[in-house]
């Protein structure tokens, strides 16, 4: 009959064992569900804002060069100091969109360009230089797209980007990923609208997460990951309290298998 209880017990300590093992294949693995409603995504073209760094470069369809040169300097400016940067990053230069929002180009002075698209600055400005260049060519590209990365990730820091098409899952990526102890169900971004901050929910592990507003960031968003309950409770933990329940556990289990032994051998 002993045997049989103690038989039991075993069993019954194998699958608790097991429960932990299933929470946290639950709680550390990303797109658990929500794969087949995923839609076409919907990427949309940033607006360029005050302190933004914007590269125009200039040229012409033509073979004369030397007409555009003079409007290429303008990028010569301020270089972007971004702290630590995503390994495709490069110190970003130049043309810097003051407090007001507007930036000031050669020849034609002062522009307001901050709650424009690039491809709409693009486009103002070749009309506007078609009177100083024959058949001109712009291209446009902010230079200092900032996300900021903190909490539970491997490497936290201001992670910059070229390319502006940047989602959470590309800032999550140049931090290294979540850790061990990075609540993947309610990763925060905190986003500046319109003088306002607004704060948006992301869950990991769920794909819907494709048709959240906050997606795909904008510059100078915040991605922050919170630390799970068991982070939080190492962090709140008392060693030696930990050490005495230690010892005080080992003593019982020992003092449990020598009684256990006993009755066995005196049956």
């Amino acid at each position: 009959m002993k045997k049989n209880i103690i038989f039991l017990l075993w069993i019954a300590a194998a699958f608790v064992a097991c429960n932990p093992t299933k929470r946290l294949d639950q709680n550390f693995t990303y797109f658990q569900k929500g794969l087949d409603s995923i839609s076409k995504l919907k990427f949309t073209e940033p607006l360029i804002r005050q302190n933004d760094l914007i590269s125009i470069q200039v040229y012409s369809t033509t073979l004369n060069q030397e007409q555009a040169a003079v409007f290429n300097l303008a990028n010569n400016g301020v270089p972007s100091s971004s702290g630590s940067q995503s390994q495709n990053s490069q110190n970003a230069t130049g043309i810097l969109v003051n407090e007001n929002g507007d930036i000031f180009y050669p020849y034609i002075g002062k522009l307001h360009v901050a709650g424009l698209t690039v491809l709409h600055l693009k486009d103002s400005l070749q009309n506007r230089l078609s009177d100083y260049i024959k058949a001109p060519e712009v291209l446009v590209r902010i230079t200092n797209f900032k996300i900021n990365v903190l909490g539970q990730v491997a490497q936290p820091g201001v992670k910059s980007f070229i390319n502006t098409r940047v989602t959470v899952l590309d800032a999550i990526s140049a931090a290294g990923d979540l850790n061990d102890v990075g609540k993947r169900e309610n990763v925060l971004v905190l986003r500046e609208e319109n003088g306002e901050i607004k704060h948006y929910s992301i869950d990991m592990r769920n794909a819907n997460m494709y048709n959240s507003p906050a997606f795909q960031l904008q510059q100078n968003d915040i991605v922050y990951v919170r630390p799970t309950e068991n982070k939080l409770r190492v962090v709140k933990r008392n060693v030696n309290v930990d050490r005495d329940l230690s010892v005080t556990t080992t003593i019982l289990s020992l003092l449990t298998l020598t009684i256990s032994i006993f009755f066995l051998f005196k049956k």
